[in-house]
């Protein structure tokens, strides 16, 4: 049937295919399981108390001072604390020390690199990564989780299976690696990403991250916060190039430096190195053995950080993509294809020069050195390096790229056509993960990832008005290349990709080639871009490794932030890295032992027992839950509920014309819901058919008036449920009105763009109906929407306004006023992957 769902393993699992209808695979846990979790999680502690003071204590960055100041307060204000056995931070520090025993620690190693014959020493400070990777596979929370085959998806299409792409075992590399391997064995993914952050407020101590992530595990579990995500698992030395008396940008420091760090990811790597080549047997959580082969799926890094990995010059270089050999001259050409880059070539130059009696210097011709990565088996360094979404088009193309062009095309038009932008920008509706521009954008030069993706989302609704064609060519052809832009980032933003979207993507890599060279070079000189050329790899790494989440370096981004305030508030800011070592090594037990901690409690609620708190045999009720099954309608949930009648409910016309002919409105709305005794849709029917035998409306039934509504909708991307909140509110309790507004069904066939004028619950008899006014939206279009692919709406007048369904509501939606046209708007199809594939 169409949207089913056909898994082929590969053939050295021993499975069969299986095909599933759409709804049962779609059904995908996103909880870790309750049934596996050990009778007392929180051991080395003495009690779960215990381990939860210290759990505060760490996640506070609390340093011993401020450990012994809690301490003293909390003996002051507890009369009793007969589970609190820790009395100072020194007992606190034991225990810690205790529990790092049962779990891979860092530690410190001397490596040495020769610098103008004289032995330069570093400590590289690392935890085990093989048994960091086993800590994760043999625990048996995460072991239902843990994917050992490759797999084929497909989705029917009504002619044909469609492959599509998400997790790294649906992708061609883990099938090839699982071919390689001996009969039975297993792959192992490994995803690692590097990068240095500032670790002090003016720069001068910095760190040297590397983050390890387990590829066989699912992404909402790998690229979370808890147990089984991501975490720090090395300190790359910092290369100084004033200690040595060098400059910084000089080739030979940044090939010393390179050598530096390749010997560290040598000591690093041994174990995996070992063990990808031979194999080892692993009992994992679920207790059943399996042969792992290691093999490094992913590397994650900046440009910078790529050229370390690649051992290229950069930009420097003739070649300077890290992936292929595209010629400096060439980045900009976005439909010209070079030759692949493989660690097997190289090895294969650098084996020739080393073997030649001026060693130094043929290595220095061919640009390359030994390189690390290339002892572990499985892996090519050029093909593991991935497309970088957040440095090649966040902070890249859109930050650094385009928009200063914008910056200074709307200087030259004027501060009437800024403060336009700018107005736009701090008015923009509120929306859940929509940064709010209190400033506006133009005067915006420093933020996070996040906030320069939101102003992309935003941009072109703030400019179009401004920068048209008759206003600025030129501006109008940076924002048509913006907008072909935008939609590059928006597939790449997909949580599954299909091949007709990867396809779609190459489309429009191909038009946004076009308006580079034809419209593009009249704005700026987009030569020497190595961002711009990124774009030609992003569709093979989705084929070859999983959707772009699966390498993007905003989740490891992430893990920097904890580890500045550890160290502005738990070292003492001379020798970090083993404090910080230490630190997270705490962090971890914390994670480790916090899941198992909650895997209990939930063993615990569903089993209907108390939830143990402590060694002891006493143990005080669980927390209740209160339920709402009551105010669900659907896929529809109505909270903040405020009683009145329906008199008072109506009163409202007298200053709003959407209040207007309520009654009749109502009544009409009614007739189409009671009609409905046998549907043959899930859709409610057309809201404004007008049915009788209605209940007379009473002036003193009962009306809820609600503030808010969640609403669930099937993800069009990632095929999951998703769930929208939805404010309509105007009561005196807030600072501002917020009348979101929402897609909804009309009919089978027809959807309609609407702004929610109230949510309101209906009583009559025994029978509740969940309720919207509404004010319709029509779409229209004016000559400049086409060119840049806005879609335009218009308010209806008030009077106008219909009560449909509350279940007729497909999902929330987004929409920016054009401050040139009154009643006008363009829709944000940016606002997520959803809104742009619908």
């Amino acid at each position: 049937q169409v949207n089913d769902i056909k898994v082929v393993y590969h053939k050295a699992a021993g499975r069969s295919s299986r095909i599933f209808s759409f709804n049962d695979f779609r059904q995908e846990k996103r909880t870790i399981d309750i049934g596996l979790s050990k009778s007392d999680p929180w051991k080395p502690f003495k009690s779960r108390l215990d381990f939860e003071f210290a759990e505060f204590t760490q996640k506070a960055s609390l340093n011993q001072q401020l450990v012994n100041d809690l301490f003293k307060l909390v003996k002051d204000a507890v009369n009793t604390p007969a589970n609190l056995t820790l009395k100072s931070a020194d007992d606190v520090n034991t225990v810690w020390e205790s529990a790092k025993l049962y779990h891979p620690s860092f530690s410190s190693t001397k490596i040495s690199k020769p610098y103008k014959d004289t032995d330069q020493l570093f400590d590289f400070h690392s935890r085990p990564l093989w048994d960091w990777i086993l800590s994760q596979v043999q625990d048996p929370l995460l072991a239902p989780y843990m994917e050992w085959d490759a797999q084929r998806l497909s989705k029917y299409n009504g002619t044909e299976w469609v492959r599509f792409y998400d997790e790294p075992w649906t992708a061609k590399k883990f099938a090839e690696v699982q071919v390689k391997v001996r009969s039975g064995a297993k792959p192992l993914a490994i995803i690692l990403w590097a990068d240095t952050s500032v670790l002090s407020t003016f720069g001068t101590q910095k760190g040297h991250f590397i983050v390890a992530r387990v590829g066989n595990l699912p992404m909402w579990i790998r690229n979370g916060k808890s147990w089984g995500g991501g975490r720090i698992v090395g300190f790359l030395p910092i290369v100084s190039a004033q200690l040595l008396g060098m400059h910084q940008g000089k080739p030979g420091f940044v090939d010393w430096k390179n050598a530096v760090y390749h010997e560290a990811f040598r000591v690093f790597l041994k174990d995996v190195a070992r063990i990808s080549k031979l194999g080892e047997v692993v009992r994992c959580g679920d207790g059943i053995p399996r042969i792992l082969f290691p093999y490094i799926h992913v590397l994650s890094a900046d440009y910078e950080e790529q050229c370390h990995f690649a051992l290229i010059r950069g930009l420097l270089g003739k070649a300077p993509c890290p992936v292929c050999l595209v010629p400096k001259g060439g980045l900009s050409d976005l439909k010209t294809r070079y030759a692949y880059r493989t660690a097997a070539s190289a090895q294969i130059l650098v084996t020739r020069a080393e073997s030649k009696a001026s060693k130094g210097a043929a290595l220095k011709a061919i640009g390359l050195r030994n390189n690390a990565l290339w002892a572990v088996a499985n892996t090519d360094v050029h093909e593991a390096i991935s497309y970088d979404r957040l440095h090649v088009d966040i902070i890249g193309v859109f930050q650094k790229h385009i928009l200063p062009e914008i910056k200074i095309i709307l200087k030259d038009l004027g501060r009437k056509a800024q403060a336009e932008v700018d107005e736009t920008f701090k008015t923009m509706a509120r929306w859940s993960d929509l940064a709010h521009f209190k400033t506006g954008i133009l005067t915006l030069d420093f933020s996070d990832g996040k906030k320069w993706a939101d102003a992309a989302r935003i941009l072109l609704h703030a400019t179009y008005n401004v920068m048209g064609q008759a206003q600025t060519p030129k501006g109008f052809a940076l924002l048509r290349l913006f907008r072909k832009w935008h939609e590059l980032n928006m597939y790449l933003s997909f949580e599954v990709h299909t091949e007709d979207t990867i396809a779609a993507y190459e489309r429009t890599v191909d038009v946004f080639h076009d308006r580079l060279h034809d419209e593009g070079d009249d704005v700026k000189d987009w030569d020497g871009i190595i961002k711009i050329h990124a774009h030609i790899h992003a569709a093979r790494d989705i084929r070859r490794k999983g959707v772009i989440a699966n390498m993007d370096t905003k989740v490891n981004e992430n893990l920097n932030g904890p580890m500045r305030r550890a160290y502005r508030m738990q070292t003492n800011f001379k020798n970090v890295e083993p404090q910080l070592g230490r630190i997270e090594d705490r962090a971890h037990v914390c994670c480790f032992t916090r899941a198992h901690i909650e895997a209990m409690d939930q063993a615990a609620k569903k089993s209907n027992e108390p939830i143990r708190t402590a060694d002891s045999d006493e143990e005080p009720e669980g927390p209740s839950i209160r339920p709402r099954d009551a105010w669900v309608f659907g896929h529809v949930y109505v909270g903040s509920r405020q009683k009145t009648t329906f008199s008072d409910f109506a009163r409202q016309s007298a200053t709003d014309d959407a209040f207007i002919n309520l009654r009749r409105k109502l009544s009409n709305c009614l007739g189409d819901l009671l009609s409905r005794t046998t549907a043959a849709s899930s859709v409610p029917p057309p809201p404004h058919q007008v049915l009788h035998n209605v209940p007379p409306i009473r002036d003193s039934d009962t009306v809820l008036n609600c503030s808010y509504m969640l609403v669930d909708f099937e993800h069009k991307v990632s095929w999951r449920t998703n769930t929208d909140r939805l404010y309509c509110r105007s009561t005196p309790d807030y600072n501002t009105e917020r009348f979101d507004c929402a897609l909804i069904h009309m009919s089978d066939t027809e959807v309609m763009f609407c702004r929610l004028v109230r949510i309101f619950v209906y009583s009559t008899g025994e029978q509740k109906f969940a309720l919207a006014l509404i004010q319709p939206m029509a779409t229209v279009a004016r000559r400049a929407d086409a060119a840049l692919a806005l879609c335009r709406l218009r308010e209806k007048p008030r009077r106008e306004s219909m009560v449909v369904p509350a279940q007729s509501i497909i999902r929330g939606a987004v929409i920016v006023p054009d401050r040139q046209h009154d009643g006008e708007y363009t829709l944000m199809d940016g606002l997520d992957t959803d809104h742009f594939l619908r």
